[in-house]
This record gives C-alpha cells, sequence and structure tokens, in this order.
C-alpha cells in the first residue's frame, strides 16, 4: 500500500521533515522524542528520496504547536507545499504539526490539491483518498483534544492544591520550607533582620527610593535565594536594586498570606517571540486565592495595603499624588482647578530663570479649548496656605520631641545592628576560607592558590567593613545633654521657627502639608485679580481663603529703596560714575546683589525723569577702582 501511494512524480519533488517540541525546557530535556523526529530523514531516503532531496524545518523548536500565527517553519512548510515543490511531509504524529483542527485541516487541504502525501512512523497518507483523508483528520481531532483534556486537567489540579494552600512555587526570600512543606521563617537572624530593617525604613520615609538610598549609604545588602536549577536555594547577598526593593513592598507573603492568581494570562496582548500571552497583575479585590495568617509574617495586612496605596500614590500617574519632591511649588500632586476640577500640573522655571514656579491647568486645552482653563504663580498661594497651617495646628498638639528623640536612637540602633551582623557574616566566611585552605593538601598548588585567593577576598571584605563601621559609629554620634534636650522640647512647641528654618527643606514642608491637608482647589478666574482658595483638611473641614493674584512683574527683583532715594539726592551735580562709586562704598547693591555703574545709575535716572548729565561734569574714576570721590 505504501509503494503504491508513492509516485515517481512525488520523489521528483523536495521531502520536508518538520521537527518541534512545544517549549524550550522539552528541547533541552526531552532528547529521545527529538531524536525520532530527526531519524525521520532516514525513514524519507528508505521511502525513496535522495538524501539531498530531503530538508528538515526545525526553526519551530519550543514554540507551541496550538497556533501558526508565531511558527515560521509551519508557515513555510505551508507556502512551499500550496508551490508544488513538496512531494511529502513527515511528521513523527499529528500533534507536532499541529494542535488546532483549523491549521491541521488547512494543510490537509492543501496537501490535497498539490498532491503531496503525509507521513508518519508507521504509515503514509494520502490526502486525495477518502479514506486517509478520514483518517487525518481524526488524527488531528484527537491531537487537539488531547492537548484541551491535558491543560484541562493540570489547569484544574493546580488549583485545587492552591486553594488548600498546598501549590509549591519559589518562595519569597525571608522564608524556608519546613519539614511538613509549610514557610517558615528564615533561620539566619541577618536575613530576617535585614527584611525587617526595610520594612521599617519604608514605614519612615514612605518611598521606595528613599528606602534604596538609605540601604545603599549605609553599605547594607539585600538578600537573595538562587531559584536556578544549579546552587537552588543558597543564599547571595547583592547590593539593592529599586526593583527588588519594590518587589518585597509589593509581595504578600511577607504580610503572612499565601496568594495565587496574582497574575492573569487572559487577553489579546502576546509576545511577539513565542506567541504566548503577556500576563497582567490583578488587584488585589480580584485575587482567586488568598489564604489569611498561612505563616509567620513580617508585617502586619494592614500595613501591607498601606503599602501599597503609599506606592500607588507615589507614583505620578492615575491622578495619585505622585512623591513629595525638592520643587518650590508646595502644593505639588494636592492642587486641583476650581474650573474643571482635575488636578493642576506644575510648571517650574528653566535652572537659571529666578522665577516662581506656576500652578497650571491645560487639560481644557489638550482636549481642543481655545485656551486653557486658569495658570497662577504658586509663590503668593503656597504663602497663603501655609499660613493656614502655622495657624491651624496649635502648640499643644506637637508634643512630639521626645518621641522623635526616641525615633532618631532608635533608627540609629538599628543601623548599627546591621553592621554588626553584616560584619559577623564576613568575619564568619573569612573564617571558613581560612578552614578550607587550611585544609587542603599544599602540594596540590591549583586547588590552594584558588583556595587562598578566596581568603584573601574575605579578609579584605572584612577590612572593609570594619572600616565602613568605624566611620558610621564616629560620623552618628548621638549623645545629647540634658539642656540639648530641653532646647529641642522648647523648639517643637514652635512650630513657624521650624518651618522658616533655612535647614527645612522644600520636601519636608511638602510632607508636612500632606499629613494635614487632602487637597487644596484654586479658582483664579471668577473673581478678578484675586484667587479662591479651597483647603481640604485631613479632619473633614474645608476652608475657604482668597489671596490677592500677583500683578505683572510684582514679584520682580527691585533696586533697593534706599539706593533709589540716594540716587534721588545725588542727582544734582554729580556724575553717573560718582554716585556709582558712592554707592558701591555705602555697601549698597542692585536688585540682583551686583556692584552699581554709570548704566544702573543712569537708567533709574532716566526712568524717574531726573538730570540727563552723564560723565560731561566731571570725570570720576572707574567703578571697579577704588577712589576717594567728593563727600
Amino acid at each position: 500500500m505504501t509503494a503504491a501511494k508513492i509516485q515517481s512524480t512525488h520523489c521528483e519533488r523536495t521531502a520536508y521533515v518538520y521537527v518541534r517540541q512545544s517549549t524550550p525546557l522539552q528541547v533541552i530535556e526531552n532528547r529521545e522524542s527529538t531524536e525520532r523526529q530527526y531519524h525521520l530523514r532516514d525513514r524519507a531516503i528508505e521511502l525513496g528520496w535522495p538524501p539531498n532531496r530531503v530538508e528538515i524545518i526545525d526553526e519551530d523548536q519550543g514554540r507551541s504547536g496550538s497556533s501558526a500565527e508565531h511558527r515560521a517553519g509551519f508557515q513555510r512548510l505551508v507556502s512551499e507545499v500550496g508551490l508544488g515543490k513538496v512531494g511529502i511531509v513527515l511528521m513523527l504524529e499529528a500533534s507536532r504539526l499541529a494542535r488546532n483542527n483549523s491549521d491541521w485541516h488547512r494543510l490537509i487541504e492543501i496537501c490535497g490539491l498539490s498532491a503531496t502525501l503525509i507521513a508518519d512512523e508507521s504509515a503514509v497518507y494520502n490526502p486525495r483518498e477518502p479514506n486517509d483523508r478520514l483518517l487525518l483528520g481524526v488524527k488531528g481531532t484527537l491531537s487537539e483534544a488531547e492537548l484541551f483534556t491535558l491543560r484541562t486537567r493540570l489547569y484544574e489540579g493546580r488549583w485545587n492544591k492552591a486553594r488548600r494552600g498546598q501549590l509549591r512555587f519559589p518562595l519569597p526570600v525571608g522564608y524556608v520550607r519546613g519539614t511538613d512543606g509549610g514557610w517558615e521563617l528564615d533561620p539566619d537572624a541577618q536575613v530576617r533582620e535585614r527584611l525587617t530593617y526595610l520594612f521599617e525604613s519604608f514605614r519612615r520615609q514612605g518611598v521606595a527610593r528613599s528606602v534604596l538610598r538609605d540601604l545603599r549609604q549605609q553599605g547594607l545588602d539585600l538578600p537573595v535565594r538562587v531559584v536556578a536549577k544549579e546552587g537552588y536555594g543558597s543564599l547571595n547577598w547583592k547590593t539593592p536594586t529599586l526593583s527588588a526593593v519594590v518587589r518585597i513592598l509589593h509581595n504578600p507573603g511577607y504580610a503572612g498570606a499565601y496568594v495565587f492568581g496574582r497574575w492573569d494570562c487572559s487577553g489579546h496582548r502576546r509576545s511577539p517571540k513565542t506567541g504566548k500571552v503577556l500576563p497582567h497583575l490583578v488587584s488585589v479585590a480580584k485575587w482567586p486565592v488568598k489564604i489569611d495568617n498561612h505563616h509567620p509574617a513580617y508585617i502586619g495586612w494592614e500595613e501591607f495595603m498601606s503599602n501599597l496605596e503609599r506606592l500607588r500614590q507615589n507614583w505620578n500617574r492615575d491622578g495619585s499624588r505622585g512623591a513629595a519632591r525638592e520643587g518650590c511649588a508646595l502644593l505639588q500632586g494636592i492642587v486641583y482647578c476650581g474650573v474643571c476640577g482635575r488636578k493642576m500640573a506644575v510648571q517650574h522655571p528653566a535652572a537659571k530663570e529666578k522665577r516662581s514656579s506656576i500652578y497650571i491647568c491645560k487639560y481644557s486645552y489638550q482636549d481642543g479649548a481655545d485656551s486653557i482653563c486658569q495658570s497662577m504663580t504658586s509663590r503668593p498661594v503656597d504663602g497663603m496656605v501655609a499660613q493656614a497651617l502655622l495657624e491651624a495646628v496649635s502648640p499643644q498638639s506637637l508634643p512630639v520631641a521626645v518621641r522623635v528623640l526616641e525615633q532618631v536612637e532608635q533608627e540609629l540602633a538599628a543601623q548599627r545592628r546591621q553592621r554588626e551582623l553584616q560584619l559577623e557574616q564576613a568575619r564568619y566566611e573569612a573564617r571558613l576560607a581560612q578552614r578550607q585552605y587550611d585544609g587542603v593538601d599544599p602540594g596540590n598548588r591549583l586547588v590552594a592558590a584558588e583556595l587562598e585567593r578566596r581568603w584573601n577576598e574575605k579578609l579584605e571584605r572584612v577590612a572593609q567593613l570594619e572600616q565602613n563601621y568605624a566611620r558610621a559609629e564616629q560620623e552618628s554620634q548621638w549623645n545629647l545633654t540634658e539642656e540639648e534636650r530641653a532646647s529641642i522640647a522648647e523648639l517643637s512647641q514652635d512650630l513657624p521657627a521650624i518651618w522658616n528654618a533655612e535647614t527645612t527643606t522644600n520636601q519636608e514642608k511638602k510632607q508636612l502639608l500632606r499629613m494635614v491637608i487632602e487637597s487644596v482647589q484654586l479658582d483664579g478666574a471668577s473673581i478678578p485679580g484675586k484667587i479662591e482658595v479651597q483647603i481640604r483638611w485631613r479632619s473633614g473641614v474645608i476652608t475657604a481663603l482668597e489671596v490677592k493674584r500677583s500683578a505683572p512683574g510684582e514679584a520682580s527683583r527691585k533696586t533697593p529703596a534706599e539706593a533709589v532715594s540716594q540716587i534721588h539726592n545725588m542727582a544734582e551735580g554729580r556724575s553717573y560714575t560718582e554716585i556709582a562709586e558712592r554707592l558701591n562704598r555705602s555697601g549698597l547693591r542692585t536688585a540682583f546683589g551686583q556692584r552699581f555703574s554709570d548704566q544702573h545709575v543712569g537708567y533709574i535716572c532716566r526712568r524717574d525723569g531726573l538730570s540727563q548729565r552723564r560723565n560731561k561734569s566731571r570725570p570720576g574714576p572707574s567703578p571697579n577702582r577704588t577712589g576717594t570721590g567728593e563727600s
């Protein structure tokens, strides 16, 4: 039967062997199946095809057969069959060519039209014969049903195990599996305390990047468990990165919850390389499996949810506040337009400009309107809101000095503890390297040299950590006297002094505003020349204020009034150069802090309609030289 189906016209065309495995792991581990597919080349030669007319298509290795969209090898095979260049297509089984009926029947139809045979390990099929056509159709249907059945069985089994909290996956660093398979805290004290320090740092600072900066300033690494096959489960310490800090803060496992299904793989976005559906995050409320108090926790569930909200607010999108930054606009992130209700943006001046920042609402213009909603300079609005804050927060509500001192002392103690643990671990690793070096045969020079090199690296690490520890101890000395503590307690009752202190940064002022103010709404279009300010406090109280809108040029720098007055008094009988020299000797400066010149004096005289005399009256010395001049 096989010989009757193969004609000379078939052997004159090319024989194609199609090789495919569904995943990269199968390509690596299922070597026998791959070898069987490659051996189909020998079967093609046995069926009568010369070796130079047998071609293997194996570029679809590691690609799923559920779709032909991302299988370039299968698409090439179909196009060659359609052009009538293929005499026979060899496959190990129907599932190698396709796992869905549409692709399978399309290939059979094209093979029937071009008189191309299809063969596997046991038989040859002619798509033009009814019985063979029926048999091929059944094989394709079984292949698709097999894939669907396997997927369903594995899928339901996995979810059933996950609902009991027994489905295993790589544990987050800080946990190990117990003898019963449950989650237990890592026995390494340094790992536990480093994670506790990270959560405490975020609790104090509220910004993931600030936590990263703190860890790097203290020289503290983060623990990482190896999940690769080689060295699985071993502990490494790596330099902290922002992504590592965010992953830890986003992981619900640290809150004692067993969660499965945080990523959803249903959707239309597919990988351009593999064709697989790209996963996307699922909101907390839609997590399909969530078991509280499943294992010991580093933080509580309420704190975990609070951390997620703080991270979302720090991301300046979707109407969130964004993290407090160092810009001079104090209401950044909490100011809204009183015309359209949207959040207003902050427009900062260029680096060399001395102008104030601007609150601007331009959404209507972006939506096609002729102009923006409104804009205003930030200085008068910020001053009004800051004054309202200082008046609303009474000194009796600020008995925080003692708690602040205690918090600083606890923070310094925690940092010292982390440095001590890191130094102790480094010393242990150095002693271990020494024991390994001492235990090797001195005659085995190759091994001895390598162990000696590792020992030296550990000793250098210990020396570096000891230097860092000594320097940190010297820089973080905290020995306050009773008088200093009393002064701090007294200063804490004077919020305006703290607010106006040069050491208080704009970022700290913004954080203080956000503690007590929910939002600020500005309306500069209703009342000409004024801005209506509506402050919504976190307590729910709303305060309405009005602030005068700055006139054009009102905020610009001006020549000191004392200098202008002296110029008016000396304008008669003196040249511009003489007047500038006398002003400079008096210590007066221009609006921008520069020394006066005859151009400065001449501009003010012409502006105020004074005498137009310049240096013609009496030549004087250059303003850059020291001269006596007239008194």
